[in-house]
């Protein structure tokens, strides 16, 4: 494990590049590197200016544009340091953990200073995405730092970033386990869902949905797992839709909600086609859908997307309902998608309102020198 901190690969700034230090962004790209030396398959990489003085250090990837992940700015990496931001990044998540939730993130990269790195916990297992070629080089040190808290670790390989990095794509099988989360039962199974088998940024989302949600007939749509048309039976719905494109998704929305003992309907069906279609009218809608926009490019079919769910969401709440509608998509400003909220409102011909502002919980905390960390956004809105 020392010969991956000691054989290191040295990348020298270019100069008027300085400003990307003094900024303290974790990701270092091509082309701010003047040259590069040192052996090309090392896992950790020094930063340093004209003068070999060291500016950064972190993980490093020879076929990523971000060629380092700047872990410290100055001061040296070692596997102590790692091992202790390991340790502080569960500690910090403890008070998530009670006799009522055992699930939460529990390192979120750049928001815990791991750059390249996450970790969800299901109960006794630990979920892991590496998308860094260096830290994958390491990861006895990851797997050491979980034994704590984890008595399974199994790492989710099919990221499509691991292919730009040339790693292995491929999983080892993981059985499904249940979670606790709020007082209500999940089934997970990581090796078959998005993202890591559950939306854990959701939970005080959700959370917030069981306590508008009684007297109320609710629409989910995107529904997935059916967490929160769960959270919304729970919390005294006297009805429950949930609508998503995957019949598998459906039967573990069914089976989850079979779990805590609710009543719902489930529908297989397109969300977008569904809302356009659809005469029924609710009182509470949540539009949770999958990321549009998965590269900048994306930007604006994504925004026409957005656009098009909420209007036609927006058609079917009764007066004086509610609609919590998300972007998870990272390209997608905070700024813009209230835009396009305004857009879809105005062409819906309905009155809405700003109630809150939504993101994702504390275990997804965000660095203040990377906010592309902050890729869900959401609103909770009244419609007129």
């Amino acid at each position: 494990m020392n010969d991956a901190f000691e054989r290191r690969r040295t990348l020298t700034l270019k100069r008027g590049k300085e400003r990307v230090i003094a900024n303290r962004h974790p990701w270092i790209f091509a082309g701010a590197i003047h040259s590069e030396r040192g052996p090309e398959d090392a896992a950790i990489a020094d930063l340093v200016d004209s003068d070999g003085k060291r500016l950064a250090s972190g993980f490093y990837s020879r076929t990523s544009q971000i060629r380092l992940r700047a872990l410290t700015f100055g001061e040296d990496i070692t596997p102590q340091l790692i091992a202790t931001r390991i340790a502080d990044a569960i500690a910090r998540r403890r008070f998530i953990f009670d006799d009522t939730t055992d699930a939460a993130r529990i390192i979120n990269a750049e928001g815990d200073e791991l750059s390249g790195l996450v970790v969800d916990r299901y109960h006794d297992l630990a979920v892991v995405e590496i998308a860094n070629r260096g830290v994958e080089q390491v990861k006895q040190l990851i797997i050491d730092g979980l034994k704590s808290v984890a008595s399974r670790i199994w790492f989710k390989n099919d990221l499509p970033v691991r292919r730009l990095e040339q790693l292995p794509t491929e999983n080892e099988p993981v059985e499904a386990t249940t979670i606790v989360e709020s007082g209500l039962r999940f089934r997970i199974d990581p090796g078959e869902g998005q993202k890591t088998g559950f939306f854990l940024d959701q939970r005080e989302n959700r959370r917030l949905a069981r306590t508008l949600a009684s007297g109320k007939r609710v629409l989910n749509l995107f529904s997935y797992t059916g967490a929160f048309g769960v959270y919304a039976a729970s919390g005294g719905a006297t009805a429950v839709t949930n609508v998503d494109v995957s019949a598998r998704a459906i039967e573990l929305a069914r089976e989850n909600h079979a779990l805590n003992e609710r009543a719902a309907d489930f529908i297989v069906a397109d969300a977008f086609q569904y809302v356009r279609q659809q005469r029924e009218r609710f009182d509470f809608i949540v539009c949770d859908p999958p990321a549009f926009a998965k590269s900048r490019s994306d930007v604006d079919r994504a925004a026409r997307g957005y656009k098009d769910v909420n209007l036609h969401a927006m058609k079917l709440i009764e007066p004086g309902g509610l609609l919590m509608t998300f972007s998870c998509s990272g390209h997608m400003s905070l700024d813009l998608f209230q835009k396009v909220i305004f857009a879809a409102a105005l062409d819906a011909g309905r009155r809405v309102s700003f109630v809150r502002r939504l993101t994702a919980g504390p275990d997804h905390p965000v660095s203040v020198y990377c906010p592309e960390g902050e890729y869900l956004k959401g609103f909770l809105l009244e419609v007129r």
